[in-house]
């Protein structure tokens, strides 16, 4: 008998130490702070949008800075939902002021810029409604400016850069507006440096356009 009640007794005493320690647990489990960000598990970013850039078209003094207008197109591939690899394609379209002269060029010529690039993608702020990234991509860029010239006439002899296979690269930083799981409006804005001739072309470019999200890491 005397050893049933002392069985008891521990018992009991045991569930008194108990009750209060796992009480205690499931408050701070309950009160405690959700610091986790958004998963952003989708495997690829695919963009497209419409582009601006403020380009120089020649090395004269006589040749003014213009600006232009096209396409942005890009494909983003995530290995982790903070960083990627970025394909970007990218298109501008406008009038050249073309300095004053006797080779039967006009004053308003037509030229147009293609860019192809590759490189790392940052995404550094996760948000339910909002996400973040910088880029930087290196890779090619043709300039075609002789579209309104004469034959046999050669851009720069008008102080205007010849059609040229050049070096172009992208530093930059894009913010996301998210309307969906599956879709985001995206703003971007780059320092895009080319190089025509001998000389480093300074540009500045944006971008606004849609998101679309695919695919799924986990898979």
């Amino acid at each position: 008998m005397r050893v049933a009640v002392r069985f008891l007794s521990a018992v009991f005493t045991f569930a008194l130490l108990l009750v209060p320690a796992t009480h205690l647990h499931a408050q701070i489990t309950a009160t405690a702070p959700i610091t986790e960000q958004p998963e952003y598990s989708n495997r690829w970013d695919v963009y497209g949008g419409a582009a601006y850039s403020h380009f120089n078209p020649g090395p004269g003094k006589g040749v003014q800075a213009i600006n232009l207008l096209g396409w942005n197109g890009s494909a983003i591939a995530y290995f982790r939902p903070t960083w990627g690899i970025e394909a970007s394609a990218r298109g501008y379209y406008g009038d050249m002021d073309v300095p004053q002269n006797g080779l039967g060029v006009p004053a308003k010529a037509a030229m147009s810029e293609h860019l192809f690039l590759f490189g790392p993608n940052f995404r550094f702020l996760r948000t339910p409604k909002y996400a973040a990234g910088m880029h930087v991509l290196i890779g090619a860029a043709y300039g075609s400016f002789d579209k309104d010239f004469p034959q046999g006439i050669q851009p720069i002899q008008v102080a205007i850069y010849n059609n040229k296979l050049a070096f172009g690269a992208v530093i930059g930083a894009y913010g996301d507006y998210n309307l969906s799981p599956k879709w985001a409006v995206r703003l971007i804005a780059d320092y895009q440096p080319t190089r025509y001739g001998y000389s480093t072309q300074n540009e500045f470019a944006g971008s606004i356009g849609v998101v679309y999200k695919i695919g799924s890491l986990h898979k």
